[in-house]
């Protein structure tokens, strides 16, 4: 009886015969998409191996995995560095804007530093860069590694999100007042203008520090003008991209609130995280002990970030010519890439113009090696430091040390490389002078830079992890 309930009448005989599927090899080329049952493939068939990373071809891996392929790509920084430092009154003087010529003159004349300048500026730097410093956070830290509750540590984690978003308080409004004035200036006049008394309105509310009116003014006067822009207007562009950039920073603006913050601390003391005398404490005493922090205090006298910012911001505008916009891009990416979260250690540049010799400097410090000294078989702190010095070249300096004992590696230029055996004697020297017990200064012409992935090999764990990009 034929199948009256199907499409089509069936091929006689189909029911009584084996269907056979012939699957093609999983070598064959000439066949695209093949399902290889042994592993999971993406629809598109492209690969998701991490082995290509010298073809040149696009990469489909984790954010782990490109923040190690971008770190072994960056630009060498002192190399980049050292050409900003080098144009002085030259490429400045030549069909740049008065304003950034001006800029780069007074940065320039910042990096003009004696050894106690040097001291104090290392030292900001070193403070500057660490937000979760001094007593209390010593305490935290060691109520984070001694709880096995995932409860306290999440309450931990959300009371540091919380204090990382108040201490960035300056920052995250300038950045608020210069993304609503970019956005001026993407707009027609009659949107420009509504912006523009949005923006007259916020700096008020800066100044006066109502971080809830801001708040308030950006969610209901702002988003819905700009709303009623793209709807009107079809024009998803520089506005739009603006407005879902900002985003983020009104998040982490209202989670750095003064009250939530306080909550947060004193959730920490009523569960026995914290000592109960620091939940005596009253509001304005517990805001006094987080705004006097090490970080805070050095964030608000970090002259050099300033002076970096403003001069990279004016670069990256192209105020000053397409040369300087690229070195700042390659510097900014540099930066980037060794202050993302992938990054397991300090991060510290010093460019400075040392008894009118140029030099740059930037150094990696283990904050956890005192704990983990098996991992590195030699000791209580291991420090990388890559140097670029004018007319001489670079350099690389690895301090290994345990107690005062400390063993020293320096690869340098050819053109110091006769005069190693000086220069060994020189830094065993000062290393003596300075309280410590030089066992080992090796100095050797430099083959090819020390990887810091080599150094610190910490920097690799990640690559154990699940393999996820979103």
């Amino acid at each position: 009886m034929p199948a009256l309930l199907g499409p089509t009448n069936p091929v006689p005989g189909y029911d009584q015969q084996p269907v056979r599927i012939t699957t093609p090899p999983p070598t064959d080329t000439t066949v695209q998409n093949i399902v290889d049952p042994e592993r999971v493939v993406r629809p598109d068939s492209k690969s998701e191996r991490q082995d290509n990373a010298d073809t040149g071809a696009t990469r489909y891996e984790s954010n782990y995995m490109t923040f190690l392929q971008r770190l072994r790509g960056a630009r060498d920084l002192p190399e980049v560095f050292m050409r900003i430092l080098q144009w002085g009154g030259v490429e400045v003087s030549s069909g740049i804007r008065s304003g950034f010529a001006q800029e780069m003159s007074q940065f320039l004349e910042f990096l003009q530093m004696d050894e106690a300048q040097l001291l104090e500026f290392l030292k900001n730097q070193l403070e500057s860069g660490s937000r979760f410093t001094g007593p209390l956070f010593g305490l935290i830290r060691d109520a984070y590694n001694g709880t096995t509750s995932e409860m306290a540590r999440s309450d931990i984690l959300q009371f540091l999100r919380r204090y990382s978003d108040f201490s960035s308080t300056e920052h995250l409004e300038g950045k608020l007042l210069r993304e609503t004035g970019d956005m001026t200036e993407s707009l027609p006049s009659q949107w420009g203008d509504q912006v523009k008394d949005i923006l007259a309105k916020l700096q008020s509310g800066v100044e006066a520090g109502d971080r809830q009116g801001n708040l308030n003014l950006l969610r209901e006067k702002l988003f819905p003008l700009i709303a009623r822009y793209v709807t009107t207007t079809h024009d998803h562009g520089r506005a739009r991209h603006i407005l879902s950039m900002m985003t983020l920073d009104i998040a982490r603006y209202e989670n750095g609130d003064t009250k939530g913050l306080l909550h947060a601390f004193r959730h920490l003391t009523s569960m026995g995280i914290l000592p109960d005398e620091l939940g005596k404490l009253s509001d304005a005493d517990i805001l006094r002990l987080l705004k006097e922090s090490d970080f805070a205090k050095a964030a608000q006298n970090n002259e050099f970030a300033a002076h970096m910012a403003a001069l990279t911001n004016a670069a990256i505008r192209g105020e000053a010519g397409v040369n300087a916009q690229e070195a700042f891009r390659n510097m900014m990416a540099a930066l980037l890439i060794n202050e993302s979260v992938y990054m397991p250690l300090n991060h510290v540049i010093l460019p400075l113009d040392w008894d009118g010799k140029k030099m740059f400097a930037e150094m990696w410090v283990d904050p956890d090696v005192g704990n983990t000294r098996q991992e590195y078989g030699d000791g209580d702190f291991r420090i990388l430091i890559k140097l670029d010095i004018e007319s001489l070249g670079a350099f690389d300096l690895l301090f290994d040390a345990h107690g005062t004992n400390v063993n020293l590696q320096v690869a340098c230029p050819a053109v110091v490389a006769p005069h190693a055996q000086q220069v060994s004697e020189t830094l065993a020297g000062i290393l003596s002078r300075n309280g410590l017990r030089p066992e080992r200064v090796t100095v050797a012409e430099m083959r090819r830079p020390i990887a810091i992935s080599e150094v610190f090999p910490k920097i690799l764990a990640g690559m154990t992890g699940i393999n996820v990009r979103v």
